[in-house]
C-alpha cells in the first residue's frame, strides 16, 4: 500500500502522524542539541529545528504526490470576500497603528515570517488540507485547526512553561480553524501564507499595548480569538448544513 493509498483510506490518523512526525523531529534536532552542541552554538541548533518545518513538508508534498493538489502555483491568486473577511484580526491589532520593534531588524522579522508562515501553511493547508479532503467540511476544520494548535506545544519544552504553552495552543487552534476555513475559498497556498505572515507581522507590530496598556491589548488579543474562532465555526456550521446524508463519502471539494 502507497503512502497516498494509506492517506485516502485513513485521513485522520494520517494527519495526525504528520503533526506528529513534525512534532517529534523538531524535539529531536532541539535534544540533540542540547546534548552535543555547546550552549553559545545552541541558537544554529534552533535555526536548524526551524528549517526543518519546511524540509519536512516540502518532504511529505513529494511523498504523498501532492505537488499539483496543495497550490503551490502563481495563478488563481484570486481572494474571496470569505478569506478579506479573515483580515479583519489584521485590522484590530492595527487599529492604533504599528511600530518598529526595539531591538529588531525589519528585514529579519519579514524573512522569519515569512519562512515560518510557509512551513506551516504547506504543512497544514497543504499536504494535511489535501489528506482531510476526504472528511466532512466541518471535522476537516475542527481538526486541522486542532493539530495545527498543538504544534504549538513545543513552546512548553522551549520555554519549559507548559502552563502557557497550553494556552498559546488553545489560541493557535482559532487561528488555524480560520486559515483552514479560508483554505477552503481560496484556489492558492500562497494566499493563506500572506494571511498567516501579515496577522504574525501586525501582532508582533500593533501599537495597542503600547498606547492603550497591557490590559486594553489583552483585551483585544481576546477579541481576535473570538474573531478567529468564530470565522471557522461560521464555515464548519455552513459546510455541516451543506452535507446530504444520503450520499456516503461526500466530501467538500475546494471552491
Amino acid at each position: 500500500m502507497s503512502l497516498r493509498e494509506f492517506a485516502n483510506k485513513r485521513p485522520a490518523l494520517t494527519a495526525v502522524l504528520c503533526t506528529a512526525a513534525q512534532f517529534a523531529l523538531t524535539i529531536l534536532i532541539l535534544k540533540a542539541g542540547k546534548a552535543y552542541v555547546p550552549a553559545d552554538a545552541y541558537g544554529k541548533v534552533k535555526l536548524l529545528a526551524f528549517a526543518s518545518t519546511i524540509l519536512l513538508p516540502l518532504l511529505l508534498t513529494h511523498l504523498f504526490g501532492m505537488w499539483r493538489e496543495v497550490r503551490l502555483g502563481f495563478s488563481e491568486l484570486k481572494p474571496s470576500p470569505f478569506y478579506l473577511a479573515c483580515f479583519v484580526p489584521v485590522l484590530m491589532f492595527a487599529s492604533m497603528g504599528v511600530h518598529a520593534r526595539e531591538g529588531s531588524s525589519i528585514g529579519s522579522d519579514l524573512a522569519i515570517q515569512l519562512f515560518n508562515a510557509f512551513g506551516e501553511e504547506l504543512l497544514f493547508r497543504g499536504v494535511i488540507f489535501v489528506i482531510l479532503l476526504r472528511l466532512p467540511q466541518w471535522q476537516a476544520i475542527l481538526l486541522n485547526g486542532v493539530l495545527f494548535g498543538s504544534m504549538h506545544m513545543i513552546h512548553g519544552y522551549m520555554d519549559g512553561d507548559w502552563m502557557h504553552a497550553f494556552m498559546w495552543s488553545f489560541m493557535a487552534t482559532g487561528a488555524g480553524m480560520m486559515f483552514t476555513a479560508a483554505r477552503y475559498h481560496v484556489n492558492n497556498l500562497w494566499l493563506l501564507v500572506g494571511l498567516h505572515m501579515i496577522l504574525n507581522l501586525s501582532s508582533m507590530y500593533s501599537n495597542v499595548e503600547h498606547l492603550a496598556g497591557a490590559d486594553v491589548n489583552t483585551m483585544v488579543e481576546h477579541a481576535v480569538k473570538v474573531v478567529e474562532y468564530g470565522l471557522g465555526l461560521y464555515v464548519m456550521v455552513k459546510g455541516a448544513r451543506a452535507v446530504v446524508p444520503a450520499k456516503a463519502g461526500t466530501h467538500a471539494e475546494v471552491a
